[in-house]
């Protein structure tokens, strides 16, 4: 295979595609796949910064707006606002084949930073996001509470550093 930043948008899709079909997402590789997609499609948003921006937060235990996560990456709100949820999504399974918590769970509107809620139709994406990698969830709003909460633990355990090798 070539390596990925050499693949053409149309190969890359349907590389990710075809783990997802042949249901090899738990692949070393895939997670790569997806970090590529993201680089490429984010408008200025990627894992990385994402996932710095997060860990720090959530060792501070805060959550963390949209917003703020754009203004990490350098991007522009206006401008990468539709992208987020596509961005976060990605993100959800990146940090599942990772063996992390759901990432994008303290990622929440600007008015309920302080509460960590989230609005009603991001958490409906949220939980549904959860489901198709196969979490069983009763309680839409039990599931992301436990989800902010390991996150925070996730944090912790990483100590001081930002670095999120692969």
């Amino acid at each position: 295979m070539k390596p990925l930043d050499q693949l053409t948008d149309e190969e890359l899709k349907n590389l990710i595609g075809n783990y997802r079909r042949l249901k090899r997402t738990d692949d070393r590789a895939y997670p790569a796949l997806l970090e590529e997609w993201s680089r490429r499609k984010g408008l200025g948003l990627d894992f990385d910064t994402t996932m710095r921006a997060v860990a720090r937060a959530a060792r501070e235990g805060r959550f963390l707006s949209y917003k703020q996560l754009a203004e990490e990456s350098g991007a522009d709100w206006s401008r990468v606002h539709y992208a987020m949820n596509t961005h976060l999504g990605d993100l959800i399974e990146y940090s599942h084949r990772r063996g992390w918590p759901l990432l994008s769970a303290i990622v929440v509107n600007q008015r309920n930073v302080d509460t960590g809620d989230m609005e009603p139709q991001t958490l409906k994406g949220f939980v549904t996001a959860a489901k198709e990698l196969g979490y069983a969830v009763a309680d839409e709003e039990g599931f992301l509470h436990e989800q902010q909460e390991k996150v925070f633990e996730w944090a912790r355990g990483r100590g001081a550093s930002d670095d999120q090798s692969h």
